[in-house]
Formats: C-alpha cells, sequence, structure tokens
C-alpha cells in the first residue's frame, strides 16, 4: 500500500493507526491543522519502534513512493524529518530503499546531511542519534557531501558556521571525509572553510583531507583542463581549453564554474585572461547561491582579478546576490588587509564610479536590508573607503527607514575622517611655498546633520567643517543682511504709526485735551504736554504719511511668507517662530488698515503687533553668529524655567487660593483688588513670586496668626527657596553655553546658512548667488589667506599630529615586514635542515642495510 495512499484515508480509526511520518504527509500543509503537525513533530522526536520500522519498509516494498507526496507535502521529503528528528532507523529504512533521493533539497537548497548537521549542533554532544544520522548519510557513496545551499554553505560549513566543534571533528575523523571540499568560502565569509577551522578549531588541522586536486592525466578533458588550473600549469590548460565551451561546469565536490574556481584562487590572473579572451561570460550567477562572479572575486578577496573583471567591456556591475547587495556594497565590507589592496581598492571604486565609468551601478543603491554601501564602510571603520565614497558623492542620509549613515558613527571615526581632508604639500610645514589643501567634496550634506546632533556637535570646530562654513556664509550673508534691513525698517515704520496714532487715541480715550492748540510753554516730564505736542504735529487724524509705507512693508512680509511656506511646506508650519510672525502680519494687518473702529479693540492689537515686531527683530538678530549665545542663553534658560515651573505650578495655585481666602475682603487697598478674585489672585502671587512682596500692603489684621503663619510659608518656600533654585539652574545653563559658545555659534551660522541656501534654490539661477563649487581650498600658511588665523593654525596642528602617527606606523610596519622576512628565512632554514636531516638519515639506513650484508 502506497504512503499517499494511506495519507488520502479519513477516517478517524485508520488515522490512529497511522505512524508519526504518515500523519505529518497528511497535514503538512494544512495551515488550520498547525497544532496537529507540530504534535506530530514532537512524536517524530521519539525514537521509532522496530516495528513501526518495518511495517514502514513493507509498505515501500509494497509500491510506497519514499520520496513523500509532493502535492501535499511540497518540498518537504520524509529523509528531511528523519535526519532532522534524528530518526536514524527510518533514515536507513529510507536509503535502503534505492528510489530514495539522497541529494534532494527543499526550498533553501539544504540537504538531508545539512540537516542532520544543524540538529547535532543545536543539540547537547551527548545525544548520538543525530550523530548516526550523519555516519548513515555520509557512508553512503550516493551522498554528494559538498552541495551548497541558497546561502552557500554546505554541510559542514554549517557546522563551522555554528561551532559545533564536536560535530566538525566527527566529520574530519569519518572515512568518508576525503571527500570534503574545504576550500570555498561559505556565505558571506571571506575566508575559505580550511581557513575558518584552523583559526577556530586550531586542534583539528592535523585531521583536515588535503585540497581536492584533479589528475593531470585524467582522460576527461574538462577534469584536466581543472588539473591544469589547479596546479598552475598554464600551457596544459592553455592547450586544453575548448574555445566553444570555455567555461564548463563541475559537479560534486566543486559545483562551480571554471571561470569562478579560477577567479577565486590566488595567483591565477593569466588563466582568467584566458578564459575571458576565449569568451568566458563575466557576468554568470553561480545557478544555486545567486551570487555574480565579480561579487564572488570580490568576496575572495582577489582584487588583482576583480580588476581585470571591472575592466571589461562587456561587464554588467549592476548585477546583485541574493541578498540584493551590489559590487560597490562588497567593496565596502570586505577587509582589504593585505598589502597593496588599499590601491587595488581605490582602482576598483575608480573603474566603477569615476568620471569615465559608465555609471551602470548608482552609488546609493539601497541592499534587501535598506542599507547602502557607505554604511557598509562605516559600520566597519574603513575610514579610507568612506572618504573614498563620499568623494564619488555618497549620500550621508540615503537609506531605506530614512535613519542616517552618521547616526552609527562614532565621533573618534568622523574626527579621523576630516583629518584626512586635510593635506599638505611638503614635509615641512614652516617652508615659504609650503600649501595647504582643505577637501570639501562630501561636507554640503554632512555639516547640517552634525549641526542638529548633539553627540557630533563638537566636530563643527573642525578646521575642515569650520573653514567651509565661513566661505559658505560669506556668499550667503547679503542675502540675510537684505532681510534683516527689510525687517529693521518695517519694525521702525510700524512703531513710529502705532506710537503717533495711539498717541491720539488714547489722549481722546482719556478725555482729555479737547482742543489742537499748543502749548506756549513745555512741561517735558508731563505726559499730556508730549500728547499735544504730537497732536499738533498730526492734526486730527492718523499719520497718513506712514500709512502707506507701513501697508507696502506689510505686503512684501506677507510675501516673505507666502513663499516660505511654500518652500519648506511642514517644516514652516511646525515652527512657533513662524507661527508669531503670522500672528504679527495678522495684529499689522489689523491695527493698521482701520477695519476695525473700536479704539479699544485697536489697543490691544497695537500692543500684540509692537511686541510681536521687536520680539521677532530679536530672534533674527539672534541668528546672527555674534549674537547667537544670548539668543541661546535666552531660549535654554526660558526653557529651563518652563519646565521647572510645570512641577511647582501647583504650589503657586495653593497659596494664591489661599491669598485670595484671606485678603479678598481687603478692599480698602491697592492690594486688596488684586485677591477680589481667584485668577487676580494667581497673578498677584507670580508676580509676589519675583520679589515684589509688599508685605505692609497686605491685611493681616483681618485674619491674624493664619494669614501670617501662610505669607511666611510663601516667603520661604516660593520666594527664598524656589526661586533661588530656579535662579541655579539658569546660572548652570548660562555656564554650560559659555562653555560650547564657540559650538553654538557655528551650529547657529549653519542653520542658517541651509535655511537660505534650500530658499535660494529655489529662485532662478540669474537671482540666486554664486554657489561654491570648488571641492578644495588651497592656501598658503606664510601668505595673507581668506581664513581665521586660529583655523590655521589648527590645520598645522592636525597635520603635524598626522605625521607623527604615520611615522609610527611605518616604523611598526618596517619591523612587521623584517620580522616576516626573518621568519620566512628561518623557515627555508627549518626546510633545508629537514632535507639534510632526511637526506642524511637515508645515506645512514644504506649503509645499515649495507653492513647487514655483510
Amino acid at each position: 500500500m502506497e504512503v499517499k495512499e494511506v495519507a488520502e484515508r479519513t477516517s478517524s480509526g485508520e488515522y490512529q493507526k497511522r505512524n508519526p511520518l504518515e500523519k505529518l504527509v497528511r497535514f503538512r500543509n494544512q495551515p488550520s491543522r498547525l497544532r496537529t503537525v507540530r504534535s506530530l513533530t514532537d512524536s517524530l522526536m521519539k525514537p521509532v519502534t522496530d516495528e513501526e520500522i518495518e511495517e514502514y519498509k513493507e509498505k515501500l516494498e509494497a509500491g510506497g513512493d519514499p520520496n513523500g507526496d509532493s502535492i501535499r507535502w511540497g518540498d518537504w521529503r520524509p529523509i528531511f524529518w528523519a535526519a532532522t528528528s534524528g530518526n536514524f532507523k527510518l533514515l536507513s529504512a529510507l536509503l535502503a530503499d534505492s528510489r530514495t533521493k539522497v541529494n534532494v533539497t527543499d526550498s533553501k537548497g539544504n540537504t538531508a546531511l545539512y540537516h542532520a548537521v544543524t540538529s547535532a549542533c543545536r543539540k547537547d554532544d551527548r545525544d548520538r542519534r543525530f550523530y548516526q544520522c550523519i555516519d548513515i548519510l555520509m557512508r553512503n557513496t550516493l551522498t554528494e557531501l559538498n552541495i551548497p545551499n541558497r546561502k552557500g554553505y554546505t554541510a559542514i560549513g554549517r557546522a563551522v558556521d555554528l561551532f559545533g566543534k564536536t560535530c566538525v571533528e566527527q566529520m574530519l575523523k569519518h572515512p568518508s571525509a576525503f571527500r570534503f571540499h574545504l576550500d570555498y568560502f561559505p556565505g558571506d565569509s571571506e575566508s575559505t572553510v580550511r581557513e575558518i577551522i584552523i583559526k577556530r578549531f586550531p586542534e583539528l588541522q592535523s585531521i583536515l583531507p588535503s585540497p581536492q586536486r584533479e589528475s593531470l592525466d585524467s582522460p576527461d578533458k574538462n577534469k584536466k583542463l581543472l588539473a591544469a588550473l589547479q596546479y598552475e600549469k598554464y600551457s596544459i590548460f592553455s592547450e586544453n581549453l575548448d574555445s566553444s565551451n570555455p567555461n564548463p561546469w563541475y559537479d560534486e565536490p566543486y559545483h562551480s564554474s571554471l571561470l569562478e574556481i579560477a577567479c577565486q584562487m590566488k595567483k591565477r590572473e593569466q588563466f582568467v585572461i584566458l578564459l575571458l579572451q576565449n569568451n568566458a561570460d563575466p557576468n554568470l550567477k553561480h545557478p544555486i547561491t545567486n551570487v555574480p562572479l565579480l561579487i564572488a572575486t570580490a568576496r575572495s578577496g582577489n582584487l588583482n582579478v576583480l580588476e581585470i573583471l571591472l575592466k571589461q567591456k562587456n561587464i554588467d556591475s549592476s548585477l546583485r546576490d541574493g541578498d540584493d547587495r551590489t559590487i560597490l556594497h562588497w567593496l565596502a565590507r570586505i577587509s582589504g588587509c593585505k598589502p597593496g589592496d588599499r590601491e587595488r581598492l581605490e582602482r576598483c571604486l575608480e573603474i566603477l564610479l569615476g568620471p569615465e565609468s559608465d555609471r551602470k551601478v548608482n552609488i546609493d543603491d539601497l541592499d534587501g536590508s535598506g542599507n547602502t554601501a557607505l554604511r557598509f564602510a562605516v559600520e566597519r571603520e574603513f575610514r579610507d573607503r568612506v572618504i573614498l565614497f563620499l568623494t564619488y558623492g555618497a549620500d550621508v542620509m540615503a537609506s531605506k527607514y530614512g535613519s542616517s549613515i552618521l547616526s552609527t558613527v562614532s565621533a573618534s571615526f568622523l574626527e579621523e575622517i576630516l583629518d584626512e581632508c586635510l593635506q599638505s604639500n611638503s614635509d615641512s610645514l614652516t617652508i615659504n611655498n609650503c600649501t595647504l589643501t582643505f577637501r570639501y567634496d562630501f561636507l554640503a550634506k554632512m555639516v547640517p546633520y552634525l549641526a542638529e546632533s548633539s553627540r557630533l556637535r563638537d566636530l563643527l570646530r573642525h578646521p575642515v567643517i569650520t573653514s567651509f562654513v565661513s566661505l559658505k556664509w560669506r556668499q550667503v550673508r547679503l542675502v540675510f543682511f537684505i532681510d534683516v534691513a527689510f525687517y529693521v525698517t518695517f519694525v521702525l515704520f510700524l512703531s513710529a504709526y502705532i506710537l503717533f496714532s495711539e498717541s491720539y487715541d488714547t489722549l481722546i480715550d482719556e478725555g482729555v485735551a479737547n482742543t489742537t492748540s499748543y502749548a506756549p510753554i513745555l512741561n517735558f516730564s508731563s505726559d499730556l504736554t508730549y500728547r499735544r505736542i504730537l497732536r499738533y504735529a498730526m492734526g486730527d487724524n492718523n499719520p497718513q504719511y506712514l500709512w502707506y509705507p507701513i501697508m507696502i512693508l506689510l505686503g512684501l512680509l506677507t510675501a516673505r511668507e507666502v513663499f516660505q511656506l511654500i518652500i519648506y511646506g511642514s517644516v514652516y508650519i511646525l515652527s512657533m517662530e513662524n507661527w508669531l510672525e503670522l500672528l504679527l502680519v495678522t495684529s499689522t494687518l489689523i491695527s493698521c488698515s482701520g477695519v476695525v473702529q473700536n479704539v479699544e479693540v485697536n489697543l490691544h492689537f497695537s500692543a500684540v503687533a509692537i511686541l510681536l515686531a521687536w520680539l521677532e527683530l530679536v530672534l533674527l538678530s539672534g541668528q546672527l553668529p555674534l549674537l547667537s549665545i544670548q539668543l541661546e542663553m535666552l531660549k535654554t534658560v526660558s526653557r529651563t524655567f518652563l519646565r521647572f515651573m510645570m512641577s511647582y505650578v501647583l504650589l503657586l495655585i495653593a497659596f494664591a487660593l489661599s491669598f485670595y481666602v484671606l485678603f479678598k475682603g481687603n478692599s480698602g487697598s491697592d492690594d486688596g483688588d488684586m485677591f477680589s478674585n481667584p485668577l487676580l489672585a494667581i497673578l498677584k502671587t507670580v508676580v509676589m513670586f519675583t520679589g515684589e512682596l509688599e508685605a505692609s500692603n497686605l491685611s493681616f489684621q483681618i485674619l491674624p496668626f493664619t494669614s501670617h503663619v501662610i505669607f511666611l510659608l510663601f516667603v520661604f518656600l516660593v520666594a527664598t527657596v524656589l526661586l533661588n533654585l530656579l535662579n541655579g539652574l539658569a546660572v548652570n545653563d548660562t555656564e554650560v553655553i559659555r562653555k560650547d559658545a564657540e559650538t553654538l555659534s557655528i551650529v547657529a551660522r549653519v542653520r542658517l546658512i541651509s535655511k537660505i541656501e534650500e530658499l535660494l534654490h529655489k529662485l532662478p539661477e540669474f537671482l540666486a548667488p554664486e554657489k561654491v563649487t570648488d571641492k578644495a581650498l588651497v592656501i598658503h600658511p606664510d601668505r595673507p589667506k581668506p581664513l581665521d588665523t586660529a583655523v590655521v593654525h589648527s590645520a598645522l596642528l592636525i597635520i603635524s599630529k598626522k605625521r607623527k602617527s604615520r611615522d609610527a606606523q611605518n616604523v611598526w610596519s618596517d619591523m612587521a615586514d623584517e620580522l616576516s622576512a626573518l621568519r620566512s628565512r628561518q623557515g627555508n632554514l627549518e626546510k633545508k635542515f629537514e632535507a639534510k636531516f632526511d637526506e642524511t638519515t637515508q645515506i645512514l639506513m644504506k649503509i645499515l642495510n649495507h653492513l647487514e650484508r655483510k
């Protein structure tokens, strides 16, 4: 009876009689019975009885399919469950059937041996069931031990990846271990399996099998071709290369094409060139791992070969691997620690991104995880590559999820990158023809982010950034000064108009001076005399000579705000400063346009307009670097006061209500009116909090003792403790700001420059000022220069420090080279000694044999 027929039965009685494997065949792909599948999986993890095995063998002999029902089961086979669960008896029964596909793979490319190894590494070493499964599979001559999965891992590569030392040791000690191919690169590793084993488990080095080698005498022409490549026999290789099939495929144990094997072997450049000349395709992808040849070559560290591939006219550099990574992602992440790798990487990037490249690959392309090549280089802190990517225009803000690459970089690493942007043409910084070069290739997008990052903000004081900001400010400051001049004019006209017009309105409201006659004797200390002078100069009407200019200026101010709203969009709406400007426009329009005839209402709007106008002037002037520190102090201290007062506002309300109850009947004094209702009581209490206590005006006699005690508590808790606490916080904030005065000044300038540049970007080119297009600034320290002397001095100190560090590195490098050469000579001497020792031993053995014959 076939397994399929058994799976199709539906009666509960028959279901109970099925073994776990058959039940799993039935319910594998039914989501509604997921719980049943889990229970069956648990039952498969238990040992299978001999009776069940015999019953299963009978069904297989009766014609049951040992590979399961692909329609119901999908790509999941009985052999996978047997290997995963450690049911070695079931596995033996399956392998005994010649129809069983031993090397079948699941959707991820995993074989039964891979599943057995994975389970063995994740379980306790004392559970020998999985090792028995591994042994059974490896003893089977049909089992291909080196099939990679989609991620590029073979079974033993998976064991090494999971740090399964016991499993690796058992596999290497197996009689079939000679079939292992250990000289391949698993997954994303830059080392072969052999190299990883030696590094992680050095005690297993002695049992490693020899590298796979084909015979030069092989009758198979393709195998002979591979042998010539392996033994580096170029003449034999060229003789046996078939131009009609220049890139043959090799199955077990290599599972690779000839060109792919050649590109990943050391010192095989001439072989690769010959294959490419015979029309081998450099754009091929591995059929299992989907890794392009370019990426496989870069992963192996053969940058010389990679450079050869990139120079091919038909090369497609935009190919991606299974994780959607391009060749740029791999060039950003490989270690490149061998001598000369830095120069080779630069040449490869020049081919891919240089001015003469076709730019098939975008420098800001994202991989499957939303990362750019620059992010890989930053995370691994490859300074030279980060500078190269930034030089070629990589965007520090490019990310799938909107987070900047700079959010993960350390300040020290970023400082090293900025140091590399300082260069000098001479070893001596004091000679006359010495020049300093400030490179600005990538600062345009980086500097605004640094200004908003509290963690990286101190880097703004670096001379490279300071000089860059200084040059940018010189080009946009005219726009800012024009805007300031316009707004100052508006404020002056608005103030004059309101003061002149409201003087008349207030005079009439007070019911004084009903005549326009001029007093011959002036008393300038009298407010009434002042208003009469204004009214005499203006006449009975408002100053019309100020009304027209203020309306024109108000229209221009409104147009400016509308233009900014269009440019900045939601950023404009979220800015509190812009809301103040909109309120200023509204209050100015109401107070100056005459749309409201009520004098009292006009007075309200006039007071608001003049206050907002001057307040906005304070904020605008605070954007200047010279005044930015003072404005920052005001903002910081205000925020501190408000934040802490939110915690103590209930205390003020408590005393205000208490004072209301105590002094509301005190109508005989000025302060009695302030406590006539709860709201006024709160206002008076806030005024008293600032120190204006005026205890002599309070009527303690109405409710003696209680009023005295509560007032003294107010003086102690509020006027003394709370007020001094807030003053202390203000002093602390001020000291912190003063320490960071230089940084905050640069931050203010950067914000202002960014705001102006974003605005100018929308203007026509003939209206916009000239932009900073130079990628570098070259100056002579001993000549008049466009930069501040302190900036140049800081740059010279950094260059001097870099040279000392580089000299120290060169000394260590020379010592390392000498030590390496010494070890090499020692190794050669040891080999010569061993050879002489073997030769001497052979001579002695011959002498002994000769003596024994006599």
